[in-house]
């Protein structure tokens, strides 16, 4: 028989299927308000197949055990709108009104910001347009990987800026006035029947609820002129800034806005520390944005001022994927799900916990191997809710 050439040989490989992992931990976190002891889930083809109980005994005979032992499974974090640091390559600077420019298309898969966010516990981001443009144009989900990031969904949000950052004395917009002006314009072209263009086919989409909408604001005059436009045009916002969110926090919940806050510091007024607690009580949904090692200790110090765990959980994942339309692809281990985890030493939300391991779509791309066994036989079928 004729040997086979090596391309042959990797493109049989190729059509091979994966093989299954079962990932054991004394604690899986599903999702915030799904907690499993001694729990256990299947990955299959970079996807959650199966969780707990629900994992048949024959898939988990044949499947490869990563046995995390006594830590903490939780779903990778998922960063709020960011530029992962190529603010200038997100902008059009001559233009302020691009709502149909694609921030996927400036994706660069191997930078240097997006190899780091799992060192953070960190397995996806909502890259956004820059704020220095009005209507800066799509966000998308971006993730990291072993050998390269990838776009997981090209058009995910129109993102809008009513910040100082988008004013500019050399061309219109040059007040928060004008602004404001431009976009109720366009809004109300998109409205019309006659209106054509894949601008105004962006806009369409947020008017007949398709798309979500995320606007960049920090001083309470912005916000406010972000929820009239939002009103007056019928969509519920993703404020991402919102520096002054506590002044506004009636028009938030009278209009189901959703908040992406400003990293918390521990030198911050009592009062802006205490914020994710009272939007909690007030039922505003809310996530934490800046770079990933501000975002888990704006976690830890919302819930040292009272914000719940669960909800502290949420915000630095499920929520933005809720925000973003992106929850049944990320910020959870339910089946169908992405296979995007991190394994902690303890909960995440404690500071001496670390870091041990961060899977994508069911590889690991940081941290040491768990106890690993193939196949993972009879050991598993006990163990897991």
């Amino acid at each position: 028989m004729r040997a086979l050439l090596p391309s042959t040989l990797l493109a049989l490989a190729a059509t091979l299927p994966a093989q299954d992992l079962l990932v054991r931990a004394k604690t899986v976190v599903v999702a915030p308000d799904t907690v499993l002891t001694d729990g256990r889930f299947l990955v299959r083809d970079g996807k959650v197949a199966y969780v707990g109980s629900d994992v048949p005994a024959d898939a988990a005979a044949k499947a490869t055990l990563v046995d995390c032992g006594d830590a903490v499974v939780v779903p990778g974090f998922v960063l709020a709108p960011t530029t992962l640091g190529r603010d200038g390559d997100l902008a059009e600077g001559a233009l302020p009104f691009t709502p149909d420019l694609r921030a996927a298309e400036a994706f660069d898969p191997w930078q240097d910001e997006l190899a780091k966010l799992p060192r953070a516990g960190f397995t996806a981001a909502v890259l956004a347009p820059s704020p220095r443009a009005l209507a800066g144009g799509l966000g998308a989900l971006v993730k990291p990987g072993a050998s390269g990031g990838r776009v997981a969904t090209a058009d995910l949000h129109l993102a809008l800026s009513l910040t100082a950052a988008a004013r500019n004395p050399e061309r219109p917009p040059t007040s928060l006035m004008g602004g404001v002006d431009l976009l109720r314009s366009a809004f109300a072209q998109a409205k019309s029947a006659a209106a054509a263009g894949p601008d105004v086919a962006v806009l369409r989409d947020v008017l007949q609820g398709g798309r979500k909408v995320a606007i960049a604001a920090d001083a309470l005059v912005e916000l406010q002129a972000a929820l009239d436009l939002a009103r007056d045009f019928g969509f519920e916002p993703v404020l991402v800034g919102a520096r002054d969110a506590d002044k506004a926090l009636p028009r938030l919940v009278a209009q189901r806005a959703a908040v992406a806050l400003a990293p918390l510091a521990p030198e911050m007024r009592r009062a802006q520390l205490e914020l994710p607690a009272r939007f909690a009580e007030a039922g505003v949904p809310f996530c934490f944005s800046g770079n990933p090692e501000q975002t888990r200790l704006s976690a830890v110090l919302a819930v040292r001022h009272g914000l719940d765990r669960q909800t502290a959980w949420a915000a630095l994942g499920r929520a933005t994927a809720t925000m973003f339309g992106a929850a049944g692809q990320v910020g959870a281990l339910r089946q169908g799900c992405a296979a995007d985890f991190a394994v902690w030493s303890g909960d995440p939300l404690d500071l001496g916990s670390s870091l041990r391991a961060v899977y994508v779509d069911g590889a690991r791309v940081h941290g040491g191997q768990p106890s690993a066994a193939a196949p993972a036989a009879s050991s598993t079928a006990a163990g897991g809710r």
